[in-house]
């Protein structure tokens, strides 16, 4: 699996005393980043399986010459 598949996502962390404001912020912020985390993890395993499936072909044809 590429490294891209198993890194952690970087969250938000809030402040030691948040406000009202920070934690709706905050929320929002995480929210958006586990979203683009998620993307950028599907794109490395459909990447990944990809790469493998054109491999699987390559040697299927070359086994057939």
């Amino acid at each position: 699996m590429p490294a891209e598949a198993a890194r952690p996502c970087s969250l938000y962390i809030l402040p030691a005393k948040p406000t009202m404001a920070d934690l709706e912020a905050g929320f929002a912020r995480r929210g958006a980043q586990v979203v683009a985390c998620d993307a950028e993890r599907r794109l490395a395993v459909q990447t990944h399986e990809a790469e493998h499936e054109l491999e699987a072909q390559f040697l299927t044809r070359r086994t057939k010459r």
